[in-house]
This record gives C-alpha cells, structure tokens and sequence, in this order.
C-alpha cells in the first residue's frame, strides 16, 4: 500500500513541475520597436540588455508570467534573461503568426480545451489511485474517461469510467461540481487464493459523485470527490462502492 502512495504522490509531482517549463526551445522574432530583457524574472531585476525589433531570440522556459531566453550579440556570444508575458507578445513565429503564451492564469482557467487529474484515496478502505483525462465543453459541462485501480489484500480491481461533470459556479476558483457516468469493473482475485489466476469478473456499473475544485497556482487546480459506484453484480444484486479521493490537475 505505501508503494501505490509513493507512486501517486510521484506522479502528482511530476505533472505540477512540468506547468514550469516549456516543451520544447522555440525561435521567435520580436516584431516591436524593442523589449526589455532583465536578470531575473521579476520587475526588481534590473534591465540589462534590450533586444531591438528584427532580432531573434529563443524560448527556453517560463516561470509565473515570466519567460527566459537566449539572444545572441556581438563577438558570436549568446546572453540569457528574462522577459515579460507582455514582452512575449511583442514576437512572432517564422511565419509571422504574433505569439501567444498561456500564463495559466483564472483566465486562462476558464477558457482550457482540457484537463488531466491524478488523484489517490481509498476505495471501500482499499487504497485507490485515479488518472482522468477531461474534454471541457463548456465552462459549465465537461466529459471524463478515468481509470482507477485499487490493490486489495484479496484482489486486484481495475474500474474504467467515462462520465458528464457540470460545474456549478464556474467564474468562482473555488466551485462544487456534480458528475454522473458508467463503466466498467475489472475484479481479478490473488492468484493465491484460487486454483486457476483466470478467475475474472467483469461487472458494470453506474456511478455518481460530488467534489469541489479550486484554483490553486499557474495552471493547477486541487479536487476533492466523493463518488458512490454502484455495481450490477450477476446476481442481480447491486453492490455499493464508496470512494473518497483528493488531487490535482493541470489545464491547457
């Protein structure tokens, strides 16, 4: 069980680190009369070199609305420093396009195209860990496929979902939602507990949750939930599932 914790927690930490960097170096061209480069990102940083419309310079990560580069000057010699998000508007791309960067403010929050959430908890007192992938419809009504996966001590349980979230206050940060969904679950015992490790069960379900979600720093939102699965078992009993789950998400 401390095993799975770890590896929640690791991989919750490694999404939030990469919110800090940019994928790739990318090459633009300032297209205004010049921008400011300073020595650290912020505006205490003092001015240190200013880069003059035609130059080129590269991207090489952005760090709370601010944005390192690399420009050359004289001598064949490159100088790196940091400039504005308003900065950054003032370049263009190879082909002209102006440059536009997400600083993954609220604003930018409300406009995201999708989301993707680790989050880990307990499931029926089994300890549980979730990864969803989210297409935002709208700012209200949203869709999520989600895979969680739960190792107890008797089996081994795999539950695919895809559910309908709607966010009841969206222009708020912080706001209660409600999702409804169905899926599937896949319960596999210990191969030390029966004769044959082929002994699977596959059971649909149906399922509801409440959560709260807050807008937490450049581009992380923190969730809560609450979900109640119910399982159509094959003897037409439905078996109730109660799972409680915390994380975090990124948006873009």
């Amino acid at each position: 069980m401390r095993l799975i914790r770890n590896y929640t927690f690791g991989l919750i930490l490694s999404i939030l680190l990469s919110t800090f960097a940019i994928a790739d170096e990318l090459l633009v061209t300032v297209t205004q009369p010049f921008i400011n480069v300073h020595t650290g990102p912020a505006s205490e940083y003092p001015i240190f070199h200013v880069i003059a419309k035609g130059e080129q310079v590269t991207l090489l990560k952005s760090r709370t609305g601010w944005f390192k580069i690399q420009a050359p000057i004289a001598g064949n010699r490159t100088i790196e420093g940091w400039i504005t998000e308003q900065s950054l508007s003032a370049t263009a791309l190879d082909d002209g396009t102006p440059l536009q960067a997400s600083s993954g403010t609220f604003d930018d929050y409300q406009s995201r195209n999708w989301e993707v959430t680790l989050m880990g908890g307990v499931l029926d007192n089994i300890t549980a860990m979730t990864a969803t992938g989210t297409w935002v419809w709208s700012r209200n009504l949203s869709f999520d496929a989600s895979y969680t996966q739960a190792l107890g001590d008797f089996s081994d349980n795999k539950i695919w979902s895809v559910r309908m979230r709607n966010t009841i206050f969206p222009n708020w940060r912080f706001s209660p939602y409600l999702a409804l969904g169905t899926g599937e679950i896949r319960t596999q015992p210990r191969a030390n507990l029966v004769q044959s490790g082929d002994d699977v069960r596959l059971t649909p379900h149906y399922e509801i949750g409440i959560g709260v979600r807050y807008y937490w720093a450049k581009s992380v939102l923190v969730k809560a939930e609450y979900r109640a699965l119910l399982a159509l078992t094959d003897r037409d009993e439905q078996e109730r599932l109660d799972q409680w789950i915390i994380g975090a998400s990124v948006f873009f």
